[in-house]
């Protein structure tokens, strides 16, 4: 785990989301919050990036993707030692209701509030700075949480 005050000074967050206005929006969203957007539309371009270029503070994941469920590309790149300390939020149509943070993977149902958002990549950027959690419980979470999707994997 990365110790806190290490980490970089202006966080990072990938955008997997097909659809380009609602990728354009939680850019314009995470500037608003001081975060840096990374915009990409399918899951295989999300893996290159978390692999390619360490940094990724936050993964925001659509729930259905062109080339792979959510769920499955949470599952990689937690799987990745790159993505040991990217916190993960699912933003999707998907998931029935907003799940706050719990070892560093979370979800917001579509339509967002901006104040919901602010409060969650708040929450994940301090559990990231806080050092992380242990493998086992993210992925537990993560289990849990893709249970509630809407349409599985």
């Amino acid at each position: 785990m990365i110790a806190a005050g290490m980490l970089e000074m202006t966080p990072r967050v990938l955008v997997v989301e097909d659809d380009a206005a609602v990728r354009g929006f939680l850019a314009r969203a995470l500037e608003t919050v001081g975060c840096e957007a990374v915009g990409v539309s399918t899951g295989q371009d999300a893996l290159q990036l978390v692999r390619g270029a360490p940094g990724v503070a936050i993964a925001l994941i659509d729930g259905l993707l062109p080339d792979i469920h959510g769920a499955r590309l949470a599952h990689s790149i937690l799987g990745d030692e790159q993505g040991m300390l990217v916190g993960l939020c699912f933003v999707s149509g998907a998931i029935p209701r907003h799940q706050l943070p719990e070892c560093g993977v979370g979800a917001l149902s579509k339509p967002l509030r901006l104040h919901d958002f602010r409060e969650v990549i708040e929450q994940l950027l301090a559990w990231r700075e806080a050092g992380g959690s242990p493998a086992a419980q993210r992925l537990a979470v993560l289990n849990r949480l893709e249970q509630t999707f809407l349409v599985g994997p």
